[in-house]
C-alpha cells in the first residue's frame, strides 16, 4: 500500500502508481518474502526496521519516514535467474513511482510513455 493509504488519507490513482512501482521493483530485483505460515514466496518490497530486524511494508516505512532513501537497484551482485540490473532511466522512473508524496509520482496518463522511454533509453 502507498504511504498515504497507511496514513488513512484519501486513496487516489497515485496510490495505484505506487503499488505498480513496488511490483515493477520486486519483479526487476526478484524481491521476495515468505508470510508467516506460507510455503510459497511472494513478491513485494519491505524495509528492515531498526535493530530488531522487523520487516515492514515499503509504504508503511515511507509513511513513517518520508525522507527514507531507496537504493534502486538494490542487488549489485546478481546471479541467474536475476535479470541484469535496471538501467539509470528505469531506476529514475521507479524512484518517481515510489515517491512518498503522491503528487511527485507520474500520473497514470504519462506512465506508459515513461516506461517505454526508460526501456528505450536503457537499451542503448
Amino acid at each position: 500500500m502507498a504511504p498515504e493509504v497507511w496514513g488513512g488519507l484519501t486513496y487516489t490513482a497515485q496510490a495505484d502508481i505506487f503499488s505498480l512501482g513496488v511490483m515493477f521493483w520486486a519483479v526487476l530485483e526478484r524481491i521476495t518474502f515468505l508470510e508467516e505460515g506460507a510455503t510459497q514466496e511472494q513478491l513485494g518490497a519491505y524495509v528492515c526496521k531498526g535493530r530488531s530486524g522487523w520487516l515492514i511494508p515499503l509504504g508503511e516505512a515511507l509513511w513513517e519516514n518520508d525522507d527514507l532513501q531507496l537504493c534502486i537497484p538494490m542487488k549489485f551482485k546478481r546471479a541467474p535467474p536475476l535479470p541484469p540490473p535496471p538501467g539509470p532511466a528505469m531506476c529514475t522512473l521507479l524512484s518517481d513511482m515510489l515517491a512518498s508524496d503522491p503528487d511527485a509520482r507520474p500520473p497514470a496518463e504519462q506512465l506508459e510513455a515513461r516506461v517505454r522511454s526508460a526501456l528505450e533509453e536503457d537499451s542503448h
